[in-house]
């Protein structure tokens, strides 16, 4: 946990849920519209690992 909202501490999470669960290709993934779940840095760990990314609706 940190005190801001940088797109690190969701990617290293990521990685470490990829490394420790290896789910496939087509996960679906579903966050909330954060500026950390938005990014491009985000955004390219899904997709190269073929993953889907969904957020709510406004």
């Amino acid at each position: 946990m940190r005190d801001h909202l940088r797109t690190e501490l969701p990617l290293a999470a990521l990685t470490m849920a990829i490394q420790r669960q290896r789910p496939g290709p087509g996960l679906l993934l579903h966050s909330d519209r954060g500026c950390q779940y938005a990014s491009a840095e985000y955004r390219k760990a899904l997709k190269s690992n073929g993953f889907v990314q969904s957020m709510s609706r406004k």
